[in-house]
Parts: structure tokens; C-alpha cells; sequence
């Protein structure tokens, strides 16, 4: 009877988070800003209780730290749109002339070729590869200015974000004790112990993340400053955000340097790209360990899977959201496995569950 029980509610948890992905992947357009508002609240809770602690009210802690966000926000688009709108309007008066100068570097690298006499396959090949590179820059121009239309168009429903986001906040204590009891009365006492590791899982993961920005934009920053980029203290965090994204992170945060190092100097460029190298080799071998596989013991096979598939069904957040989510999967598979194939390791599970924070007011 007990073992039907269980499998009864294993096939209830399969079918509702089956069903809940296909819904949220349906309406993912509808619902990212409160995904992303539910993770605003979530990664700036532990500050709302910091400032509870020291006997501030909840609702003035939380508009104190949402009010201090909104300013920095504001301050950065204050100093990033302008500059965003001048350097765009400067490449697109400067892509015909960089597009000339791509084409006479490769003229001049066909005409080494000539000289060597390379074999004709291997000659037509090389041209068509620096054919490639100067159609991929002009496709790149492009692709960036309808990136930022889209950007601008879509903005104003980004602006409710802090607001769902003020909403979850103050009613996140009884929404997670809610969630608690719910699971310790329906699904039983291990379910409700894998729900607190879960969410201590993900606190530990997004406080290492914001210490890895932290860190890389820093980083960024100095080295952008001695670059001579105007701005490169905003800079230098806009890359250190996008390198949260693991391995595709620093590429993709390397794209907009790169084309506003092209603006003055094809050997900025090559700075650049050195500079990228160095921090990314000392993220990777000093901060990337720490963090990913400390954190949510995941191997690279699995993360660069889950980035994959989070960016082909949801985009740049999807990507960024991938492997936390993914490591959340896997502590409920383990969970599974510990309920239907290990009942005594499931029992030492459920005795270590302090249950008093779940009694009724």
C-alpha cells in the first residue's frame, strides 16, 4: 500500500512539472518578466532579512535595496544608451569604410597566396574563407542593430519587473512556508527536505555568481580603463554579467568590444581579444571550479547540454537560467531514486528535518 502511495505521487510530480514546463515554455514570451522578477526577489531576499534582522520593517527594507537597484539602474542607462546610440550611429557612417579596409586585407592576403603558389583547391578555399569574414562583420552590424530596436521595443514591459518583483519579496516568507507545508502534508517529510536543499543549493549558486561578476567586471574594468574605452567601468560589469553564462558567456560578451574597438583601431581589437583571454583563463581555472562544479556538481558535458537547449527554447535567459535549473532537475532525480530504490537512505533523509518552522501561526 505504501509503495503505491509512492509511486502515486512520483507520477503526480512527473506530470506536473511536465505540464508546467510545456506551459511555461508556451507562454515564455508572457511570462519572463515574472521569471525574471521571481529571481530579482530571490537573489536580493538574503539582503531583506539581513536588514529585518537589524530591525528594519520588511516593506522598508525592501523598498530601501529596491530603490538603491532602480537608481543604479537608472544611472547606467543614463550613461549607456547615449553612448550605445553614438557608437552605432558611428559604425554604421564607418561601415563602408571598414568594410573597404576588409577587403583590401583580403586582397593583399590573396596576393601572398599568389606569390606562394599554393595549390588552386587550397587558394579558392582561402578565398572563400576571407570572403566568409567580411560577409559574417557586415551580418554582425546588422543583427546588433536589430537586437537593440527589439531591446528598446520590449523595454516597457521589462519596467514591471521591480514591481513583481516588490509583490513576491513582501509575501516571500509566507509563500515559502506555504510551499513547505503544502509538500510536508501532501508529499511527506523527504520531499519537503529536498525542497530546503534545493533552495539552499540555489542561494549558494547565486551568491557565487554575483561574487564571479563582481570579480570579472572588476577585472574587465581596469583592463578596458587601460584600453583607453570610455565608460569602461559599465562596461566591464556588462561583460562580467553575460560571463555567468558558462563557456558561451565570454564570447558573447566579447561581441560588442570587439565591434567598438573596430571604431578605432584594428590593433584594439587584438588587445581586446588578449585581454579576454587572460581573465577568461583566470576565471576558468580560479573561479569557474568554485562555483559550477562545487556548487551544483555538474560535469562540462551536462552544463554545455543545458546551455544549449536553454538557449534554443528561451533565448539569452534561457541560457543563463539553464544550469541552475538543470541542477535542480538533478537533486529531484536523485530524490526519486532515494524514494523508490533506497527506502533507508530515504528515512535517514526525512530524520534530518527540523520541522518546527512549519507549525501554524
Amino acid at each position: 500500500m505504501e509503495s503505491r502511495l509512492t509511486l502515486k505521487k512520483l507520477l503526480f510530480l512527473i506530470v506536473t512539472i511536465t505540464i508546467a514546463f510545456i506551459a511555461i515554455y508556451l507562454s515564455r514570451v508572457i511570462l519572463l518578466p515574472f521569471i525574471l522578477a521571481f529571481f530579482l526577489a530571490y537573489a536580493l531576499n538574503p539582503i531583506v532579512e539581513f536588514l529585518e534582522k537589524r530591525g528594519s520593517r520588511r516593506d522598508w527594507a525592501i523598498l530601501t535595496i529596491y530603490g538603491t537597484v532602480l537608481v543604479i539602474g537608472a544611472l547606467i542607462l543614463e550613461i549607456l544608451i547615449p553612448r550605445l546610440i553614438r557608437d552605432l550611429t558611428a559604425l554604421i557612417q564607418k561601415l563602408p569604410q571598414i568594410l573597404v579596409d576588409l577587403r583590401e586585407i583580403q586582397n593583399r592576403f590573396n596576393g601572398i597566396l599568389n606569390r606562394w603558389q599554393l595549390p588552386f583547391n587550397t587558394q579558392i578555399m582561402t578565398e572563400d574563407l576571407t570572403q566568409r569574414i567580411g560577409n559574417s562583420f557586415q551580418d554582425l552590424f546588422l543583427q546588433l542593430g536589430r537586437t537593440t530596436i527589439k531591446a528598446f521595443s520590449q523595454s516597457l514591459v521589462y519596467l514591471l519587473i521591480p514591481l513583481i518583483a516588490y509583490y513576491i519579496s513582501r509575501d516571500y516568507p509566507r509563500l515559502k512556508k506555504n510551499i513547505l507545508q503544502w509538500a510536508h502534508k501532501h508529499l511527506g517529510s523527504h520531499w519537503t527536505y529536498t525542497l530546503l536543499k534545493i533552495d539552499a543549493v540555489f542561494k549558494y549558486y547565486i551568491r557565487s555568481q554575483l561574487l564571479d561578476i563582481l570579480i570579472v567586471g572588476s577585472l574587465f574594468a581596469i583592463g578596458l580603463s587601460l584600453l583607453g574605452f570610455e565608460a569602461a567601468i559599465l562596461l566591464g560589469f556588462i561583460v562580467g554579467v553575460f560571463n555567468v553564462i558558462p563557456y558561451f558567456g565570454p564570447i558573447i560578451g566579447a561581441i560588442p568590444l570587439i565591434v567598438f574597438a573596430l571604431l578605432k583601431s584594428p590593433w584594439l581589437v587584438l588587445y581586446v581579444i588578449i585581454l579576454f583571454l587572460v581573465i577568461n583563463q583566470i576565471e576558468a581555472v580560479f573561479l569557474s571550479p568554485r562555483i559550477i562544479s562545487y556548487s551544483l556538481k555538474l560535469n562540462p558535458v551536462t552544463v554545455i547540454y543545458l546551455i544549449m537547449f536553454g538557449g534554443t527554447a528561451f533565448g539569452l535567459m534561457g541560457m543563463i537560467f539553464a544550469v541552475p535549473l538543470g541542477a535542480i532537475v538533478g537533486i529531484m532525480i536523485r530524490s526519486f531514486y532515494e524514494i523508490c530504490f533506497d527506502d533507508e537512505s530515504s528515512e535517514q533523509t526525512a530524520e534530518k528535518l527540523d520541522l518546527k518552522f512549519l507549525e501554524p501561526d
